[in-house]
């Protein structure tokens, strides 16, 4: 069946729904976490460098790694599609969106800080704790959430823009020169977290918003040379990431820029090809803030348990972290957001029949 007519929980279909969006997500959340564990593997700790298993997990870590392109990209269509048949207010827009980052951000600084400080990793310091979250220091992963704040403020400068211009994919090119530019040559600590080292990303999904049948159309079209340019970008990107090549930034924006075009390619295909799982597959993708959140916690306690038990094999190492850390971080997460989705589902309920 390749139509959409039963996927909605509802059994109603949202005709302007972007299904293929979950599905990304999908696949940048298991993304997420695989380079994350794989990068035990080639780190210092990790395999010998330029050893067989050292160059297989490698080339497994180079090509998930477009995970935070893939996540800012979905992060500027959801910010403004619905704007398309609506007006525009900032005020409401910057609250929906700050509370739903930052409420869950800030709960899971605290786990990380109270657990860290178990582990004897931290210690107790109130200005150690302010500047870490406002950072997103607390985890190393957290830097997203920082990049991603900074977009939804300033997002609305780039939607005016976009949406006022003819000239769209000019201003495409210019935002993907400063992009490459800033990426490449802005050094300085907490570089990583400017979000003009990621503009082009988030940009590219607001212009979705407002070509879509445009962007879709031509992704269909160029479904062959998108697949050839995300495979050469990730040669490219992995010789690079090996050598430690002076072009490797370069070669990491190119294969972020394939991987989006790639990723959604997928996600336009299994939204035909899976569409009668899309119940579960909308559930994931609604946890999958949390999921990014919450992974690299697991993976630290069960780093923490093969260093105790004195697991020396990258290999078994790398194996019990797939294991547990995919698992049981997918499991916590779909039951927390199912109990959620029923507890405000009851809330409505109760809410409508005290009116009724």
């Amino acid at each position: 069946m390749s139509s959409i007519s039963n996927v909605d929980s509802d059994n109603k279909v949202k005709s302007d729904k972007l299904y293929e969006l979950d599905y990304m997500r999908f696949i940048a959340c298991f993304a997420v976490m695989i380079v994350h564990i794989t990068a035990n593997g080639i780190d210092g700790t990790g395999y010998i460098h330029g050893s067989f298993p050292y160059m297989v997990t490698l080339i497994v870590n180079r090509c998930f790694k477009f995970t935070t392109p893939v996540f800012i990209f979905l992060s500027g269509v959801t910010s403004f599609y619905s704007y398309r048949k609506k007006e525009f207010k900032y005020l409401p827009y910057i609250k929906k969106r700050l509370k739903h980052t930052l409420i869950a951000y800030l709960v899971w600084c605290v786990v990380y800080y109270g657990v860290y400080i178990y582990l004897g990793l931290y210690t107790m310091n109130v200005r150690f704790f302010i500047e870490h979250v406002m950072l997103g220091k607390m985890s190393y992963h957290l830097y997203f959430v920082v990049i991603i704040t900074q977009m939804y403020i300033v997002g609305p400068v780039f939607y005016k823009l976009l949406k006022d211009s003819d000239r769209r994919i000019t201003i495409l090119i210019v935002s993907a020169i400063i992009t490459c530019l800033c990426a490449c040559y802005m050094n300085f600590q907490y570089a990583d977290r400017v979000l003009f080292k990621y503009m082009f990303f988030y940009m590219l999904g607001i212009y979705v918003t407002l070509e879509y049948e445009k962007y879709v159309s031509w992704i269909k079209r160029n479904k062959v040379k998108i697949t050839a340019g995300y495979a050469v970008s990730a040669v490219i990107y992995i010789m690079a990431s090996y050598y430690g090549n002076v072009v490797y930034m370069y070669a990491w924006f190119i294969f972020s820029t394939f991987s989006i075009f790639f990723v959604y390619l997928i996600g336009l295909y299994l939204k035909n090809a899976l569409n009668k799982i899309y119940s579960f597959i909308k559930l994931f993708g609604q946890s999958s803030y949390y999921i990014y959140l919450m992974h690299p916690l697991i993976l630290t306690l069960m780093i923490m348990y093969t260093n105790n038990n004195g697991i020396l094999s990258v290999t078994k190492r790398l194996i019990i972290y797939f294991l547990t850390v995919m698992p049981v971080t997918v499991i916590s997460c779909l039951v927390f957001t199912y109990i959620k989705n029923r507890f405000k589902k009851y809330r409505k309920n109760k809410k409508t029949a005290v009116t009724a």
